[in-house]
């Protein structure tokens, strides 16, 4: 029941498709009321979750997952991030690797609390951006975080692995993440390769 909604004349289901700006999106069906069809549900069509036709649907179905060992890597999408905004704002070295023509914005917490959000979700899609890289004798993953381009990252946030959710501590240059992640193995995540090739 936890992957299907089903209830009375309408039914849904995650597709484990994302719109552009990476929200669910769902098949909706209505219950077929023809006699003399052999189907009994009919496709209505597909909703992302603002959708009037998933309006009183609580909770919404969830992704079918799949384990990314696939990829080499455990990375879990569907955990959350903590993000340690004020640990990475507060601390110069962090703070000297966001762009400069935002660093002194005052929505910048709210900024990289949403770039990383649109990261993880990106990441559910696309499992293969998450890298990972040896910290301290243990494995973290680097995600590319976009501040000032949606489709080009200004730099990478490692995740620590917790009990159920990661925490980004630290904010790292692209190269800073090639050179990381290299010593794990050659890094294949176009984010990551585009910056040697330039």
């Amino acid at each position: 029941a936890d992957y299907f909604h089903i209830e009375n004349e309408f039914c849904c289901f995650h597709t484990g498709l994302y719109t552009q700006r990476y929200k669910a999106i769902y098949a909706c069906f209505d219950r077929n009321k023809k006699k003399d069809s052999l189907l009994e549900w009919y496709f209505r069509g597909f909703a992302d979750e603002l959708s009037p036709m998933l309006r009183h649907i609580s909770p919404l179905p969830k992704k079918p997952s799949y384990y990314m060992t696939q990829y080499g890597v455990n990375y879990n999408p569907e955990w959350p991030i903590r993000v340690n905004v004020d640990h990475i704002l507060g601390d110069e070295e962090n703070l000297s690797r966001i762009p400069v023509n935002i660093r002194e914005a005052q929505n910048l917490p709210l900024l990289l609390e949403t770039a990383v959000e649109l990261a993880r979700r990106k990441a559910v899609v696309e499992p293969s951006i998450v890298v990972p890289q040896g910290y301290q004798g243990r494995v973290q993953y680097l995600l590319p975080i976009c501040l000032t381009d949606m489709e080009q990252p200004d730099l990478a946030m490692t995740l620590t692995i917790m009990d159920g959710y990661y925490l980004g501590n630290t904010c790292l240059t692209l190269e800073m993440a090639y050179l990381n992640a290299r010593l794990l193995s050659r890094p294949v995540a176009h984010w990551l390769t585009d910056i040697v090739e330039e």
